[in-house]
Order: structure tokens, then sequence, then C-alpha cells
């Protein structure tokens, strides 16, 4: 493009005098084709070449693109660099208009990396036939965007991202681009086992990894209610089209460009790579063969990193935390969940036909000598009799443990004499209950209660417990729930309301309903913030209250602001 701008340009004659390129490479090269077009459908695509080719249709460019639906507007007038300017000027004696300078993504100029500046003309004249031949005139305005507080480098990395858009067709409708959200969502831990989004820690790492002056900056800060947050919707079925800046941003935000988002296109997450997965039994044939189609993947709670659990047709099951990333990564195990049948039979061989010691059958089951010692005891081997199975001198023991303490009951015996009762207990239950002492049951006296004097005495615990409870240092809702479980006697509460008029009168008084707790979160969030600048969204989060309930707290909130501001 040169001095003369021309807009709506609707077919190749009237774009004679610039045919050094074809109407085509006008289209892709010097308009916001691409930039506009690259994330919706193929059908949407040829509609706007062709209004923009024929000027047919029955409705405008900016409604066929979904602009005029976003919230993302498009800058007010045609932005310049002025070294650009400069340079224009001096070789050849006369300047244009950048295209890639006119997108609501890009503040920078990427030759001379400085900020961009208003013109005084306006991008929408209101006249599709409009023309302006003297730029020079034109460049009085001056003004440059505030991004005072936003960091340069992303400011450059979205202008790259964008002139690439706005160059390139990235055909992105042919590619399924919820999947690949979903993909690189799993892959950075953003997928809970169930196979939801955590959209919570999503919208606040996003802001955070960005600053709230960047959103601001390129409109798109992720707020609303449910269905209005483009960053909730984004992640979801695709019933609408969203801004090409939306699209870069979270992009951005899961670690990839659009040169390198393709390759994604049809991949499943697999945190530990494609099956068959090696099994960690050093008693199996195939120790270290990639034999095992059984994994289960979960979430670490803490760390968010995927677990992986694999089970083996020898019984032996063992789980680690992910992903692997190395080949060695494969034969590391987090913890043996079950040895099986197989690992058992090998112990059993070791110990008690070869005869190793301990420590030697350690090192080849790759286990601690504990553990050894342990399941070499447990080995499920069935006896050929009760009196071969467990010597009948320990029996006598048992029973002369008896014989010497005639009123304990079993339990207590237990205690005398643990290891003698463990050794009956895992090898011969039954017996162990034939002879063991009969359980005594004692009879309780029924004792009557002074329930006037027991509603005083409650009374005044509830009331130490209000006190706790209002004074702790992030609110807690006062209820009946709350304060018998300060008192530990919950169920005293909840089930003898008619013994303790007193008590439940003066719990009625205190206790708060949804909208009086709110109140006094928003309260609290109000003076945990008050170093900081106080806005709507930061206390909402603060307070820890959903986004559903605002409207009918917007009021309540300024008026807290308001009130706090006085008061500090």
């Amino acid at each position: 493009m040169n001095r003369h701008l021309h807009k709506n340009i609707d077919s190749t004659e009237k774009v004679n005098p610039f045919l050094n390129s074809s109407i085509d490479e006008w289209i892709n090269y010097h308009t916001l084709y691409n930039y506009y077009t690259n994330f919706t459908s193929k059908e949407i695509k040829q509609s706007v070449r062709n209004k923009m080719l024929y000027g047919c249709g029955n409705t405008s460019l900016h409604y066929s693109t979904g602009q005029m639906a976003g919230t993302v507007k498009e800058p007010m007038y045609f932005r310049y660099c002025p070294n650009c300017f400069e340079e224009d000027i001096q070789v050849n004696g006369e300047t244009y208009w950048r295209t890639y300078h006119q997108l609501p993504s890009v503040f920078i100029c990427l030759k001379h990396s400085v900020l961009l500046v208003d013109s005084s003309i306006l991008i929408r004249q209101g006249n599709s036939s409009y023309f302006y031949s003297n730029i020079e005139n034109s460049l009085e305005k001056g003004n440059k965007s505030d991004v005072s507080k936003v960091n340069f480098d992303l400011l450059r990395h979205f202008a790259v991202e964008s002139s690439n858009l706005n160059q390139k067709d990235y055909k992105f409708d042919q590619l399924n681009l919820l999947e690949i959200y979903h993909y690189l969502l799993d892959r950075e831990g953003y997928v809970k086992s169930n196979g939801t989004i955590d959209q919570r820690r999503l919208e606040e790492d996003f802001i955070k990894k960005f600053k709230v002056d960047f959103l601001i900056l390129m409109q798109s800060f992720p707020s609303g209610v449910e269905g209005q947050c483009w960053l909730r919707a984004i992640t979801r079925k695709h019933r609408k089209s969203f801004h090409p800046v939306r699209h870069l941003l979270f992009i951005y935000f899961l670690g990839e460009s659009v040169d390198t988002i393709e390759q994604y296109a049809n991949k499943r997450y697999s945190p530990f790579g494609e099956e068959p997965y090696l099994c960690l039994n050093p008693a199996a044939e195939h120790f270290l063969q990639p034999v095992i189609t059984n994994l289960k993947v979960t979430r670490c709670y803490d760390t968010k990193r995927p677990v992986g659990t694999f089970s083996c047709a020898c019984g032996f099951v063992y789980s680690r935390k992910g992903p692997d990333k190395t080949e060695e990564d494969k034969t590391n195990i987090g913890r043996i969940k079950m040895l099986g049948d197989t690992w058992l039979s090998k112990l059993h061989q070791l110990v008690e036909i070869e005869q190793l010691s301990y420590k030697a059958c350690s090192k080849i089951l790759k286990v601690d000598t504990k553990t050894i010692i342990k399941y070499s005891k447990q080995r499920n081997s069935k006896p050929m009799n009760k009196e071969n199975h467990i010597k009948s001198d320990l029996k006598q023991k048992w029973l002369d443990l008896i014989n010497q303490y005639p009123i304990l009951s079993r339990t207590e015996l237990r205690k005398k004499d643990p290891s003698l009762y463990m050794r009956i207990y895992r090898n011969d239950k039954e017996w162990l209950k034939e002879h063991s002492p009969v359980v005594k049951v004692n009879r309780v006296t029924n004792k009557r209660v002074d329930w006037v004097q027991r509603d005083l005495h409650i009374l005044g615990m509830v009331k130490k417990a209000v006190e706790d409870i209002s004074a702790k240092e992030k609110p807690v809702r006062i209820t009946v729930s709350s304060i018998g479980k300060m008192i530990n006697n919950k169920s005293l509460l909840e089930k003898r309301v008619n013994k303790l008029p007193n008590t439940m009168k003066y719990i009625e008084s205190v206790k708060e309903n949804t909208t009086n707790f709110q109140k006094r979160r928003i309260s609290w969030a109000i003076d945990q913030l008050k170093d900081e600048e106080l806005e709507v969204w930061k206390i909402m989060r603060k307070a820890g209250i959903s986004e559903r309930f605002y409207s009918g707290l917007e009021i309540e909130i300024k008026r807290q602001i308001i009130s706090a501001k006085q008061k500090f």
C-alpha cells in the first residue's frame, strides 16, 4: 500500500493502478484478512473473501468475523512508527500505513522496537469510498498508548505473533483447536482426574502470568459471571468465535505459539508415554519388559503432577509421579501398592528352599529387609492341621495367661503379651476365639439428666465458642454445626433442641445467614487488602465469594470500599 489509501476494495478493476501483485496477494498480505479469519471456519473464511472481492453477502465483514459481538475493539486511529516515518521520507519521499501496526494486539514496531503512535485519522470514516492522499499532514495527534506498566518483552512477543498470524494462512479450521487446548491443559496439570478443568486455578495462574495491566491493555481480563468469562468459555465447546487476541494469549499461556501449536493435533496426553509399560517386578521372568497395558492416571493433590498406577498380570502393582521425561524415569518406582503371587512365590523359594539371608533376598527382590521379614512370615500356606500349624507350647502359654489373670478381658490379656497374641492370631484365629474370655457386658444404670442445669452449662460453652469463632483470623460462618464442632458436642445441639431452650435461643440470635457471612468476609478481605489498590475482583477473590453472588453484593462491596478509604 502507498500514500493513496482506499478502503473496501471490491473488485480487480478498482485496483488496476496498483496491480503489480494479484488481488489474492493484496488480500493475503496487505489487509487484515488472515488475522481475523485464521481462527474461524473454512466457510466463514470463504464468505469474508467473497465479500472483499465482490461485495456480496448480507452481512458486513465485522459481523462475519465476530468482531461486533466481541469486547476487543480495534484501534480508533491509524497508528504509525515515528522511525519508520522518518526512514520512508528520507528514502522514498513518502510513507504508508503498515498493516500490522493497526492490529489491536500490536503496540510496538518490530523493526525499531519503539511504541506506536496514534495519527489523527480515524480508522472508521463512515464512508466506504473514502480516500486520503496526504499522510504526512495526518501525523499530528501523537498520542502513545499507556504501556508504562507492561512488560516490553511481552509486547514484542505478541507483535511478532500477531504479524505472523496476519501474514500466513495457518488453516486452524482443519484442526480441532479445543482438543489441542485440552491436550496442553492436561500436559500443564489443569485437568482433574475426573476429566474436568480446574477453572479456578487456571484463572489465577493466567492472571498471575500476564499481570492485570497487560490483560487490560489487551482488553482480555478474564472476568464476568460463569457463562460470560471468555477464559472459561475457550476451554469448553466453542459455541462462538473468540477474538484472535484471546487465542494468542491462551496459546502463549500454554507455552506454545501459532507456529508450534499445530503439532499437537490429534494427540492424547500420555504423561507416561504409550503402552505397553515396563513391569518392574524383579521376581517375574518378564522383569523390565514392556508387558503392562493397565494404567490408571490420577493427579497429586499437592503438586498437581500426574500419578500413574501400573498393574501387571503377575499381580505386581506400582505407582510413580510423572511425567516421564527420560528413559530412566520409566524404570522408577514411587510406591509399591501390591506385590502379587509371583513375588511372594519367589520370596518363599529364596527364604525356605534356598535358605538365603533376609539381606540377600532384599537385594534380589529390590525391597528393604523389613519388607522381606514381614512377608516371609505372612506367606499364604495352609497347614495340614491346627496342631502342626501352630506350636502347642504357644497355645499353652496363652491358656496359662488366662489362668494367671482370670478377670481380664481378651484385649487386656493381649496387652500383657502382645507378641504371643499376634503369633496365635495370625496363624489360628479360630482357636484363639474359642479359647479367650467371654466378653463381659457392662450394664449401665440409667441416670436422669438435670436438663435445666445442663442447658445453662452448655449456654456458657456456646458463648465462649462464638467468641472463639469470631476471633479466628479467617472468617468462619457461625452456625449450629460450627458451634457444635467447637464445643465438641455437635450431636447434642442437633438432636436435643427441645431440651436446651436458652442455648438454642442464643444460637438463633447469633448465627449467620449466607448474606451476613458474605458481608463479614468482604469486610475481612478489604482489611487484608488495605495496602493494595481496592478493586472489586480482588475483594471477591480474597473473600472466596463465587461470581454468581456479585450482582447481589455489588452495592455492599462499593459501600465498604468507600468506608475503608475514609478509614485508611
